[in-house]
């Protein structure tokens, strides 16, 4: 189909910046924000260090299985790092690195508190908590993260969205369907992420025409019809977000809202391979 790309478009990665943000919290005071390398000194840090950015180190080092003696110890950082985000008192980047920790541990324990954090009003809390929720959410949590795919006024938190997903791998149809709706999305980025999570869900590679996903589907929606019409058109609403004129009665529908173009100064307009910046996220005694 003509306009569909089948590799992932080319995106600035935001890992260089993260790096350079790393190396100034770390190059002011030699070795004086060294903190150890065993989940031990992390967690020690965790509580007691009175420094906001030495605790974000920690919060992100505890992200490795390899620095736990124990599956007990796990557990234990898995609940002190939900207490730390429920407080509330971290800055917006720890609390964005503590989402991606706790997805990265994948403990179930952490689901409650990162379904709240998909609907955080801060955008690089959300993107966290929508790829976390693909590693320690349930099979169910996927129309939490399709409401988001399908609403989020921020590109960055829709395919974010969508990779978890993908990740969660429901066997549900109607997720199936919305999928094959965002192989028309405007953006390509969209495309290539709806296209990498139905391979995910389904064990299959269809290609890019949306045609062959939609036979997938149960005979009884075939009104999906509408996602492709034979001529290979779908609507598409504000952005180039593509909605389905007249969904089955079994597909979710969610109220229309404008997706405004996000400010550069927020996302650049790039998809994060690392904690992005955003306005407000800076850590500061």
């Amino acid at each position: 189909m003509e306009g569909i790309v089948t590799t992932p478009p080319r995106r600035p990665l935001l890992r260089p910046a993260l790096a350079a943000v790393l190396a100034v919290l770390l190059g002011g005071s030699g070795c004086s924000n060294y903190i150890g390398t065993t989940a031990s000194s992390y967690l020690r840090r965790v509580r007691e260090d009175p420094d906001p950015n030495i605790r974000y180190l920690a919060y992100a080092k505890l992200a490795s299985p390899q620095c736990y003696d124990t599956p007990a110890q796990k557990a234990e950082a898995v609940k002190i790092l939900v207490e730390r985000f429920q407080k509330g008192r971290e800055p917006i980047a720890s609390r964005a690195v503590i989402c991606r920790t706790l997805g990265a541990l994948g403990d179930p324990a952490a689901r409650d508190v990162i379904l709240k954090a998909v609907s955080d009003t801060e955008a690089i809390v959300r993107i966290e908590a929508c790829r976390a929720l693909g590693k320690v959410g349930k099979p169910e949590d996927a129309t939490v993260l399709t409401r988001v795919m399908t609403i989020d006024t921020l590109e960055d938190c829709r395919i974010a969205a969508i990779d978890a997903l993908g990740e969660l791998k429901p066997n549900d149809p109607r997720i199936t369907r919305v999928l094959v709706v965002a192989l028309l999305n405007d953006d390509p980025a969209t495309r290539y992420a709806s296209l990498t999570a139905l391979r995910h869900i389904t064990g299959r590679d269809l290609g890019v025409d949306p045609g062959p996903w939609q036979k997938l589907l149960p005979e009884e929606a075939g009104a999906a019809a509408s996602i492709a019409s034979k001529d290979g058109k779908g609507t598409t609403g504000p952005q180039g977000v593509v909605t389905v004129t007249t969904p089955p009665p079994s597909a979710p529908t969610y109220p229309p809202r404008p997706i405004p173009r996000p400010d550069p100064d927020i996302d650049g307009s790039t998809r994060p391979a690392g904690l992005p910046s955003a306005p407000g996220s800076s850590i500061s005694h």
